[in-house]
């Protein structure tokens, strides 16, 4: 057992906000909302994690101008109408002791005219690099000092709803923060510049004081550092701008930083950044003001005491673990940190659902959201305990055997190979994804623990499942990598599948070829789009998911790369996994730069021969040299031993990728699922 963390149980004070304890769920836009109403949906998700130990809560962005202002799904605090909604979430909250604040925002030029029903709108015309977003327009002096007014009647409104706090949104070029930021304000009236950006945002913490009283607790959301290619605010900034809103009158600073252009792996939300990222920058920020501060950003279980002993923050944020664990702060308080649902920072079911538009989710814990969600020691007891045999140790096999017995059936697990983790922990042997080992760890500890009788090594036959006499037999064994079997050279012995190589079993040239996402894999990446229903701006959903094979191809290009290898990918489609998540692909491409992966799309592979590859693109033939070639063009479903059961034992499932090609997220929610029904 780990122990108890003492700092983080203290009592903290925010203003006149008294708060049990130093953690704070950091606000995270969930898409639970409904035109600009917080849903049930959203009430309970947020009521179960009020249960699970955080001392504050701050709900995801709301809009102050719906939808004009919101940059997602947000939900609204434009109009009185969202008190009453507003009031239910806040309510629920605080039966279980919590402390609750409202994330209040203007997302500026960080939307596009689909999402907001008209042209984005900033401190002044610099728009944004990414392609989620059109061009903004700048505001008028009037408009200014109207946004102003309504940050106010929406704190006031906040206020009413019963939250303890607001928080102003003044990070990630968002409104407040692109007035902060030289870079990106280039007004020349008052409001121009940093110190015009000052005014702003001083302006509006005076205009919410006045509003709601000076009492009543005000936190902002800045940038500890724009990580801006070009400049922007820096973290020498970002104390004189700490400095500044004090004196308007903030209670406490919340550090976030980066903006959408930044390619600083300080700024990378997936798994690839460091721990702790932003730490430094709240020091900096704590040394130079009298008021708490707090900061977010991949901080785990066994760092949280460090930094507050170090006095390196006064409160503690811890986002996406919460969505995976709603016991997370219980687990962590009472020193019980193992026993934690791990978080692995992939970014797949919140981020880059979250910019799908479509209700988040969580890879680790597929019921993140749902309406009968429980944490992992709460589930509801199945009507009758079955005998389940799981066969297979991957994902699914794990999150299957581990649901069901805690459910109350009686589980066993076989998988053929040493370790629990099938061919998706081989990727936690690349630097980047390292994370992933913490999921199957956790497995290794909680499956035991849950009664399940683990067998490693074991090839399972039809023959044996037949003498084991199960109820029920979950078949997850997976898929095998696909070789198209006419390429020409495809057998040759500098052909290798991303699975061998990540396993160890292949030796690798320094010049190395990747073949991806080719129409060989009948698997598509193309985005679903779906309209999103009684939005008031039209908008749709475009789910996407790339599936394991583009995944594994990305993986081994990276933990090539980080051995000083040439790395160059080729895919027959316009790129490659282009239905990975947003952010995910985002920072990937980013690190490909930085890596000198290249990536050339629309080619078509003509045949591998033993200098390399031969490629044809624009109606020319060329060669692509290189030591090894790489082949992760899909996969096939290993459907053999579930045919070889039928009639043979009462229930059979298939589970992942041996009963539809998917990826690890797909895999653990279809498992979860079957075993909740069984």
């Amino acid at each position: 057992m780990s122990k108890k963390p003492k700092l983080l149980a203290k009592p903290g004070k925010i203003g006149t906000m008294e708060l049990r304890n130093r953690l704070v769920i950091p606000a995270m836009c969930t898409n639970y909302t409904y035109q600009g109403h917080l849903t049930d949906q959203a009430v309970y998700y947020y009521g179960l994690r009020a249960q699970g130990g955080a001392g504050l809560i701050i709900i995801e962005a709301s809009a102050i101008d719906y939808p004009i202002a919101r940059s997602v799904l947000n939900c609204a605090v434009s109009e009185d109408k969202y008190i009453l909604t507003l009031k239910k979430l806040t309510n629920e909250i605080h039966k279980h002791g919590t402390k609750v604040a409202l994330q209040i925002m203007h997302s500026g030029r960080q939307t596009s005219a689909e999402v907001c029903g008209s042209q984005p709108v900033s401190c002044s015309g610099t728009g944004s690099a990414q392609v989620l977003y059109d061009q903004p327009r700048a505001l008028t002096l009037f408009e200014c000092k109207n946004a102003i007014r309504q940050f106010g009647d929406g704190a006031l409104r906040t206020q009413k709803a019963g939250f303890d706090a607001v928080e102003v949104h003044y990070a990630h070029g968002y409104l407040g923060s692109a007035f902060l930021s030289p870079t990106l304000n280039t007004r020349t009236d008052e409001y121009g510049g940093m110190e015009g950006g000052i005014k702003f945002c001083g302006e509006v913490i005076e205009e919410i004081k006045n509003r709601c009283g000076q009492d009543y607790p005000v936190l902002v959301r800045i940038n500890g550092d724009d990580y801006h290619p070009s400049g922007g605010v820096t973290h020498i900034d970002a104390r004189m701008i700490s400095v500044a809103l004090e004196k308007a009158g903030v209670d406490c600073i919340n550090i976030s930083s980066g903006l959408r252009e930044s390619d600083h792996n300080l700024h990378d939300q997936s798994m690839a950044s460091p721990r702790g990222s932003w730490v430094y920058l709240a020091e900096g920020v704590k040394k130079a003001v009298k008021i708490p501060v707090m900061v977010a950003k991949r901080i785990s279980e066994d760092m949280v005491e460090d930094i507050l002993e170090k006095g390196q923050t006064d409160f503690v944020c811890i986002g996406r673990p919460n969505i995976t664990d709603p016991e997370y702060g219980n687990k962590l308080l009472a020193g019980k940190a193992e026993a934690i649902l791990p978080c692995i920072w992939c970014a797949q079911g919140c981020f880059d659902v979250l910019w799908m538009l479509a209700p988040t989710t969580c890879l680790v814990n597929p019921a993140a959201g749902r309406m009968d969600e429980r944490s992992i020691d709460k589930l509801e007891k199945a009507p009758k305990s079955k005998k389940v045999l799981v066969v297979g140790g991957g994902p699914s096999g794990c999150e299957a055997a581990l649901v069901a017995a805690k459910r109350g059936h009686a589980v066993s697990l076989y998988d053929k190979k040493e370790r629990l983790g099938g061919a998706y922990r081989l990727v936690a042997r690349s630097q980047i994804k390292s994370e992933v080992e913490r999921l199957f760890t956790y497995f290794e500890r909680a499956l035991p623990k849950a009664g399940v009788q683990v067998h490693l090594n074991t090839e399972v036959t039809p023959k044996m499942i037949e003498t084991l006499k199960p109820d029920v037999a979950l078949i997850a064994v997976g898929a095998d990598p696909k070789r198209p079997a006419k390429m020409s050279g495809i057998k040759g012995p500098n052909v290798v599948s991303a699975e061998e190589v990540m396993s160890g079993q292949a030796e690798v040239g320094n010049r190395v070829a990747i073949w991806t996402c080719s129409y060989h894999c009948r698997y598509t990446c193309g985005a679903k789009i779906e309209p999103i229903a009684g939005d008031p701006t039209n908008a749709n959903s475009h789910n996407s998911y790339a599936c394991a094979a583009g995944y594994g191809a990305t993986d081994t290009a990276e933990h090539l790369a980080s051995q000083g290898k040439l790395v160059s990918i080729v895919t027959e489609r316009e790129t490659a996994v282009p239905g990975m998540g947003y952010t995910s692909r985002n920072y990937l491409f980013k690190r490909f730069y930085r890596e000198n992966v290249r990536v050339c799309g629309n080619v078509k592979v003509k045949k591998i021969t033993e200098e390399g590859i031969i490629l044809e693109k624009a109606g020319i033939t060329f060669l692509l040299d290189a030591d090894t070639i790489i082949v992760s063009v899909g996969a096939s479903p290993r459907r053999d031993l579930a045919k070889a059961l039928r009639g043979k034992v009462p229930e059979i499932y298939k589970l992942g990728d041996c009963d539809k090609i998917g990826n690890a997220m797909a895999a653990i929610a279809s498992a979860y699922d079957v075993a909740m029904k069984i």
